[in-house]
């Protein structure tokens, strides 16, 4: 759902891949490069409050409703991205 989200918005411009994923507890990182080499991993947690998501990361946090389209997981990539070189579209 993320990386094809971030595809979507940043189109050929960059690249995002969750890696480490820890569904049991909620934790994940997501490793995103851009076109020009530029790369960050950023630490997330995800929560789950009853049909809702919040996102955590950079002692930031987003709640976002279903469904999950990229313009509503445009900002959890902001917080992932708050303290990178990559910018977001």
């Amino acid at each position: 759902m993320l990386p094809q989200a971030y595809a979507e918005i940043v189109g050929d411009a960059g690249q995002c891949k969750i890696k480490r994923l820890r569904p049991s507890i909620g934790v994940f990182e997501l490793h995103f490069s851009s076109d020009s080499g530029v790369s960050h991993v950023c630490h997330m947690t995800v929560c789950i409050t009853g049909v809702d998501l919040v996102f955590a990361a950079n002692n930031r946090n987003v709640l976002v409703s279903p469904p999950l389209t990229p313009a509503k997981l445009r900002p959890v990539f902001a917080i992932a991205l708050a303290d990178s070189e990559i910018a977001l579209r």
